[in-house]
């Protein structure tokens, strides 16, 4: 669900620290809605229901929906679906999620954006490894697919030692927060825009069908 629709319809129902967990579901319904079956195949549809299994919303979110009612969320919801229906040509998130099933930043293309960085002073550079690659690769991916980095994905931690992968999961979170709100970080905000250049770059390929020579990674 796009940022933008979730902000128009969802969000004045404040649901706090639920709204990623209401956005999901809002998508969830959404798809639902259109296609049928059950909760667990619009969520496998939308790529967010990785272990296959019955979809439900989180507790927390339950319990928002139990205190709250459901009401105003399915009449938020439905006037969303007419904003959608009124869309003369929707972007189709699902080709980009396809294009991008087993994508990542190759080294060439990380090397060519790193190179374009602005140079930091001092002794302490920033790091450019193998997992600074995974998460920027995460987060283009979210941009262009307008999905969450959850759910991104990792070709480059997969090719990584079992421990070494406990240690980029416990780096995850501080990296995707710095990329998404770099503040006053003059390197992460320089290589956000460089991520954004890139992803708009994906998304003109990927809409336009220029990807019979597409690469996974790139």
């Amino acid at each position: 669900m796009e940022r933008d629709w979730f902000n128009k319809h969802l969000a004045p129902l404040e649901p706090g620290p639920y709204a990623k967990s209401m956005r999901r579901l809002g998508a969830v319904l959404l798809v639902q809605w259109a296609a049928g079956g059950a909760m667990g195949d619009a969520a496998d549809y939308l790529g967010i229901n990785p272990k296959e299994g019955q979809y439900s919303t989180t507790a927390g979110l339950h319990r928002w929906m139990h205190d709250h009612g459901a009401t105003d969320f399915i009449r938020a919801l439905r006037n969303l679906a007419v904003d959608l229906d009124a869309i003369a040509t929707p972007i189709h998130y699902r080709r980009r999620r396809e294009a991008l099933r087993s994508w990542a930043l190759t080294r060439d293309t990380w090397q060519e954006i790193t190179s374009r960085l602005p140079p930091v002073p001092g002794h302490i550079q920033p790091n450019l490894d193998d997992r600074k690659r995974q998460e920027a690769s995460a987060f283009v991916w979210a941009q262009v697919t307008h999905g969450e980095p959850l759910f991104a994905p990792r070709p480059i931690e997969a090719e990584q030692p079992e421990e070494l992968r406990r240690v980029w999961l416990s780096q995850r979170s501080s990296t995707w927060a710095k990329l998404a709100r770099p503040g006053r970080i003059h390197h992460f905000t320089a290589l956000r825009r460089l991520l954004l250049q890139h992803a708009e770059h994906l998304v003109r390929m990927i809409d336009s069908g220029q990807t019979d020579s597409w690469s996974s990674c790139g």
